[in-house]
């Protein structure tokens, strides 16, 4: 009964903080169960689990070891890991836990730099119980779980290194119907949701969103259709008389005039950044082929396609028709520096005036270039970049 009352105590501090505060909704959904069934604590994504004898006197920090433990399961929650990353748990689920606990630890220091309210566990000997690492600070679990697994797989320190101190009930996690997975994203979403509505209502206004709840649950938008949306609002090539959409300008004198719509776009200009660093994860390959499928459907008279990495490297010239079996396109000329201002450069100089401008890259850039034309930057990168001009979507 005092573990009880001890557990109840720390969790409603939680609860209340600021810090963990947008917590509330996920840690009160599902079930907690204390018992010594387990050797310390775990959860199947909906239910947790926390052994008292662990967590009140094991644990050599006391009170902010028992409150750290109890954020990090609801923060496996709240990511919806175990639903999510089945399949990466299908391939290796030791380096799938480790991944998440990585991603869960980074956001309990970021919310609790200072150890407030919590402290990661230690053992009786002092030594720390969690994993953390600052490389890993603001990464997606995917590629967590990408670097570790290369590590591993070349006999580093993934395959050596000890693991968390909690379980992750994968089987658990497999016996949830597909409705009752799909209820149980919609409750948690809908949990941390409620959180930061109130918390705005307060008058908070999200400022303490230092867990990152909010990009869990914020809508995304394919970079697919942004891509498409943009090649079609700013190149379309007006060239059809069409009476479906009478024409505007004379609708004021009572005249009825076709307006005029497009099927085809005249002229792009696809910079594909060739550097190292877009070789990574085929992200280069990934992004081309949609340029490839986009402009096959869209229907485009010239396109240029320019390698640049700190100089252009290539330049070739296709139509619509004739891209998606180009020998160039499926590979890659480059391989150094990063520097897109070549590109602009390279247009100007070449008397080339295109419709819009598509650049690939990662971001990771330092001069921008001067554009006269639409531009869009498509950007692969797990930080969000904004580039100073022209307008950005972020690859995923």
């Amino acid at each position: 009964m005092l573990a009880d009352r001890k557990f109840k105590a720390i969790k409603i501090g939680l609860m209340r903080s600021k810090e963990f505060g947008l917590l509330r909704g996920v840690a009160m959904h599902g079930k907690t169960f204390l018992t010594t069934d387990i050797p310390t604590a775990a959860t199947n994504g909906r239910d947790c689990w926390f052994n008292p004898d662990f967590m009140f006197k094991q644990i050599r920090n006391g009170d902010k070891g028992a409150a750290y433990v109890m954020a990090h399961e609801w923060l496996h929650k709240a990511g919806m890991h175990l639903v999510t990353y089945r399949r990466l748990a299908e391939q290796d689920a030791r380096v799938t836990n480790m991944a998440a606990d990585f991603w869960n630890n980074d956001r309990i220091l970021c919310a609790d730099p200072k150890h407030i309210l919590t402290a990661m566990p230690e053992d009786e000997n002092g030594k720390q119980m969690g994993l953390y690492d600052l490389k890993y600070h603001g990464w997606p679990i995917k590629r967590i779980f990408q670097e570790l697994k290369q590590e591993q797989d070349e006999g580093g320190g993934a395959g050596d290194g000890e693991g968390g101190f909690d379980e992750h009930d994968w089987d658990g996690a497999e016996g949830l119907t597909a409705e009752e997975s799909k209820q149980l994203t919609e409750d948690i979403t809908q949990a941390i949701r409620q959180g930061i509505h109130a918390d705005a209502k307060a008058g908070q206004g999200g400022l303490h969103d230092a867990l990152g709840l909010g990009e869990l649950v914020t809508p995304k938008v394919s970079w697919r259709a942004l891509l498409r949306m943009f090649m079609n609002s700013t190149c379309r090539k007006k060239e059809q008389s069409t009476w479906r959409r009478p024409n505007r300008r004379f609708l004021h004198q009572d005249i009825l005039m076709p307006s005029l719509q497009g099927n085809s776009i005249n002229e792009i200009v696809i910079g594909r950044d060739t550097s190292g660093s877009m070789l990574y994860g085929d992200r280069l390959k990934i992004a081309t082929s949609e340029i490839v499928g986009i402009a096959k459907a869209i229907s485009i008279n010239k396109i240029h396609v320019i390698d640049w990495d700190g100089e252009i490297e290539n330049h070739e010239v296709y139509s619509s028709d004739t891209l998606s079996t180009a020998p160039a396109i499926k590979t890659a000329t480059g391989g150094g520096g990063t520097d897109p201002s070549c590109v602009s450069t390279y247009l100007k100089e070449k008397g080339i005036k295109p419709d819009c401008v598509i650049m690939l890259t990662d971001g990771d850039i330092y001069n921008w270039g001067n554009w006269t034309s639409p531009l869009l930057w498509a950007i692969t990168n797990d930080r969000k970049i904004t580039a100073p001009s022209g307008k950005t979507i972020q690859i995923d």
